[in-house]
């Protein structure tokens, strides 16, 4: 079994490169290590998409993998999923890469430069409909939607009309990346993303980055501890 972890930054996944043996806190990172006779790459990417993009299209152009794993903290617009809450992305889109035209916002599909589609794409968005081989897994019950930006919302005026447009349940900077270059690769995956704040006007007191990256980081161990012990 070979796997791939991806993050954005070490702080959210710290917990889980300590228990793998890692212990710098090297910005960026392309470290493999041995756990239970299977090999995990982990990919420190930096944060956003253009940062998730290059080194994703990097690693997979020299390296198959059984599976890849994106793992993070995110931000909820869904007040029924609580702070520190662990959820299963199961769908993405890009919400911020379009036209802006007066008050609206056109993104690619609307535009006709992107077909509905066009693979890997599923009605415009990216779908996660590989194989995960890990039944039963209550840690994945928790299925979302997710918007990636390179803007963090924060006004709420944005945050309305993204979620009138999207309908989107979670927000991240780098899961869509992950998604599209795992999708048009035919690699298995999974993001997983821990909630550490709503998504709200701009107010980090309210944040719980502890809490999130600590679920995380449990939880993770628990995927990767079944993933090993399947063969294929």
């Amino acid at each position: 079994m070979k796997i791939l972890i991806v993050a954005a930054t070490v702080l959210e996944i710290k917990p889980l490169l300590s228990s793998l043996g890692y212990t710098k806190d090297d910005p960026f990172l392309i470290n493999t290590f041995l756990y239970r006779c299977s090999i995990i790459d982990v990919l420190i990417t930096g944060v956003g998409l253009m940062h998730a993009a290059y080194f994703m299209g990097k690693i997979l152009a020299n390296n198959k993998y059984d599976y890849a794993l994106n793992l993070g903290i995110a931000g909820s617009f869904n007040k029924n999923i609580s702070i520190g809450e662990v959820v299963h992305v199961v769908e993405e889109r890009i919400a911020d890469l379009g036209v802006e035209n007066k008050d609206t916002f056109l993104d690619l599909v609307e535009l006709h430069l992107l077909h509905p589609g066009q693979f890997p794409y599923t009605a415009g968005a990216l779908m996660n409909k590989t194989p995960y081989l890990i039944q039963g897994m209550p840690e994945l019950r928790k299925m979302v939607k997710g918007i990636s930006v390179n803007k963090i919302n924060g006004n709420q005026k944005s945050i309305d009309k993204v979620v009138q447009k999207y309908h989107p349940d979670v927000e991240s900077m780098e899961g869509a990346a992950f998604l599209y270059a795992c999708l048009t690769e035919g690699v298995s995956c999974l993001q997983i993303r821990s909630i550490s704040n709503y998504v709200e006007i701009w107010d980090k007191d309210t944040w719980n980055i502890p809490l999130a990256v600590e679920n995380l980081n449990k939880t993770a161990m628990k995927i990767i501890d079944r993933l090993v012990s399947v063969r294929v």
